[in-house]
């Protein structure tokens, strides 16, 4: 493909080259109904996410966690410390990646029971007090209601379209959540502020890439309102703190760079191709989108949002 392809031609290929079989894919027998391969990084098929499922993604995911807890200075804000001190609870982890939260939160209050659901198990060594299970919330959380005292969810943004949000993944976790329970569900905005203006063209072609298969970049935002309609929400609050992309920032800066150079290096042929460049041309943008975000002091917004489970919704 080059510069005689339209702007159409280049919109369609960005979805097809995620979302579909290419040329690019080489599947197992084991594997063909489950995932699928591009540019030699693994996608799974029942998800619009435009980002892999493999170990380096997971590398990301860890960093991700990591820059959450340095942002918030912690791993949670719902009001229950002192409960999981005294032990007893049950909390879940839903699309719990490689389990950097659930083990980080296990290790540090060992009288309770983390478990942790995900699409892709992740295998590694886990303290006695975690499970992980392998399950597609759209086809149900194979847990029976009303078991968990705290739920999270954090950075799926982009997994999902907003039917789904709506009418089964709050549902879902609603059922599983204890009245009274807790539930925390926490962001990075896509948008970046101080934006550089070579930046800023990489960064539409991204979310442009994001909008074709149907996932709003922008779903964050409606949460609270998503979880106010339910009628099964109650004590809402948005907490928002920012982050740069910059070693002078401290470690939540330097890891956000990372991260950062990160995503457009996974999504250089999908971006390259509906930008229509080459990619030398493409990596000579990166290379000063870089030089942009410290010189601009580029950043993102984390969002985490809590919310309390109605006593009156068994």
């Amino acid at each position: 493909m080059g510069n005689q392809h339209s702007k159409k031609s280049k919109r369609r290929y960005f979805k097809s080259s995620v979302s579909s079989t290419s040329s690019d894919e080489h599947l197992s027998s084991s594997e063909d109904l489950i995932f699928r391969y591009v540019s030699g990084r693994k996608f799974h098929r029942d998800i619009p996410n435009i980002f892999p499922v493999d170990e380096t993604e997971m590398i990301k995911s860890e960093k991700n966690q990591a820059i959450a807890r340095l942002v918030w200075q912690g791993n949670f804000s719902s009001p229950i410390e002192d409960r999981l001190k005294a032990g007893g609870l049950k909390i879940l982890d839903v699309g719990c990646g490689p389990g950097t939260w659930i083990i980080e939160m296990a290790k540090t209050y060992p009288l309770c029971t983390f478990i942790g659901v995900d699409i892709v198990y992740s295998l590694r060594e886990l303290p006695e007090n975690v499970k992980f299970i392998e399950a597609n919330i759209l086809h149900g959380i194979p847990i029976a209601s009303g078991e968990f005292d705290f739920v999270v969810m954090h950075f799926l943004n982009g997994c999902f379209i907003r039917r789904q949000w709506e009418s089964i993944i709050i549902k879902e976790v609603a059922r599983v959540m204890k009245p009274g329970a807790w539930f925390e569900w926490m962001e990075c905005d896509i948008t970046l502020e101080n934006q550089g203006e070579v930046t800023k063209i990489l960064s539409q072609a991204l979310v442009s890439g994001i909008k074709s298969q149907g996932v709003n970049p922008w779903i964050f935002a409606e949460i609270p309102r998503m979880l106010a309609n339910s009628g099964i929400f109650m004590n809402i609050s948005i907490g928002k703190r920012l982050t740069i992309y910059s070693s002078a920032a401290g470690k939540s800066g330097e890891l956000s760079k990372e991260n950062f150079i990160n995503t457009f290096h996974t999504l250089k042929k999908q971006t390259m191709e509906f930008m229509s460049i080459t990619s030398h041309e493409y990596d000579r943008l990166l290379n000063k989108a870089l030089g942009e975000i410290e010189m601009y002091q580029t950043g993102s917004n984390y969002y985490r949002f809590c919310a309390q489970r109605n006593d009156d919704n068994e």
